[in-house]
């Protein structure tokens, strides 16, 4: 569907909720976002919208995630926790608050190009992509620990975990110093170690990462950092070892599916002696 025909839909379908939709001029710009499984777009009116701001976020749903999402993200504002305001839900619309800064993706690989380890960056790059990198690990810490479920029949704690977490979920603004974290859709209640994985691969498959070079030692160095920082926040909670690795290498070999790269499949013996954690 062309940006023009999505204009014509959003305008049809949302115009009684946000009267601004309804003029028959061209008062807004749309702009296609990134996304896995939905359809997310930016919207800015030329004038800023009666009950609105000039700029939004836009989430159309593909799938029945929307009342999770939703429901998610109003326990976490609730819990004060950095994630975008819902402005309206109108099935299959989800209408949020535009975050604005640099997704932590972006932030650290930009900044890791052309090195092979941290000590290659500036003392003060170095101690900034470390102090985020830091705050991720408080942020999901937090999350965990403030969200511990025991389902019936078993004596394991269970947490809400944010699901398929990668770094450009996350969103920093380096003026205020804050990480906002986005994308709910996925979430769901289990092992506290299955958003560190994905962290970990996160960290590890994206360029610069393990496809690119032998030994991202950068990146095995955050990690480090990201794991150090995230048991020393939350101790409560038991690490293990072999189950973080066997979900590294599931979550990576999601990713070679996913990306459709030219590599086999990881197995725990050969990524073990390739990857030291």
């Amino acid at each position: 569907m062309s940006l023009q025909a999505i204009k014509n839909k959003v305008r049809k379908d949302l115009r009684r909720l946000i009267p601004e939709f309804g003029d028959n001029k061209e008062n807004f710009h749309i702009i296609k976002l990134k996304s896995r499984k939905n359809f997310v777009y930016d919207v800015s009116f030329d004038n800023k919208p009666q009950n609105l701001p000039k700029e939004f976020v836009i989430k159309v749903f593909n799938t029945k995630n929307i009342v999770s999402e939703n429901n998610i993200l109003t326990r976490l504002k609730n819990q004060n926790f950095h994630v975008p305001k819902i402005f309206v839900l109108k099935k299959p619309y989800l209408i949020l608050e535009k975050i604005k800064g640099d997704n932590l993706c972006d932030f650290i690989n930009d900044n890791l190009n052309d090195t092979k380890q941290l000590n290659e960056l500036s003392s003060k790059l170095k101690n900034q992509i470390i102090h985020y990198i830091e705050k991720l690990a408080e942020w999901l810490a937090l999350l965990h620990e403030k969200n511990i479920a025991r389902k019936y029949g078993s004596e394991e704690n269970f947490v809400l975990n944010k699901g398929d977490t990668r770094l450009r979920d996350f969103i920093i603004n380096t003026e205020d110093d804050i990480l906002f974290g986005v994308d709910f859709e996925d979430a769901y209640e289990g092992n506290n170690l299955d958003d560190l994985a994905w962290i970990c691969c996160s960290l590890l498959d994206t360029d610069p990462g393990i496809f690119e070079m032998t030994e991202p030692k950068h990146k095995m160095e955050l990690i480090n950092h990201f794991l150090k920082h995230y048991y020393k926040t939350n101790s409560s909670f038991q690490f293990d070892f072999n189950y973080l690795a066997e979900k590294i290498i599931e979550h990576l070999n999601i990713v070679i599916s996913r990306r459709n790269l030219p590599y086999g499949q990881f197995n725990k013996t050969t990524f073990l002696q390739d990857i030291k954690i």
